[in-house]
């Protein structure tokens, strides 16, 4: 995880109303729905992406299926979810599963948390 500097972190923090980190993780996703994201009530985006030649589902539970379940095609395919256009599903735990075992996906999440230590920016003098 990291603390995020400059502009853009400078304006998201104003905007949200604490400090940002970010983070990203590779987790293998098997042929049974398990947890590939943990329920974070500060997130603020979410991005999922499928790194295998498999297909993976993903949705908000362990009953998630290629039946019921939001498709992440092959070899790049995925979903971004921001706090602004997707409200608490960017918040909420997601479960996956794939066609195939030993499915690469990756995650990365933009986070606010509350800090007891401000970041000091240096002042024109």
């Amino acid at each position: 995880m990291g603390t995020l500097y400059g502009a853009a972190a400078e304006f998201l923090r104003t905007r949200f109303g604490g400090e940002l980190t970010e983070s990203s993780d590779n987790p293998v996703v098997g042929t049974s729905a398990s947890l590939l994201v943990a329920s974070n009530p500060d997130r603020l985006l979410l991005q999922l992406i499928n790194l295998s030649g498999n297909v993976i589902y993903i949705g908000l539970d362990e009953t998630t299926s290629a039946t019921k379940g939001i498709r992440l095609d092959s070899n790049g395919g995925g979903v971004s979810l921001s706090v602004e256009d997707d409200g608490m599903l960017t918040t909420r735990q997601w479960f996956a599963l794939a066609s195939g075992a030993g499915s690469q996906s990756y995650v990365l999440e933009m986070s606010r948390f509350i800090s007891d230590e401000q970041l000091v920016t240096e002042e024109a003098e």
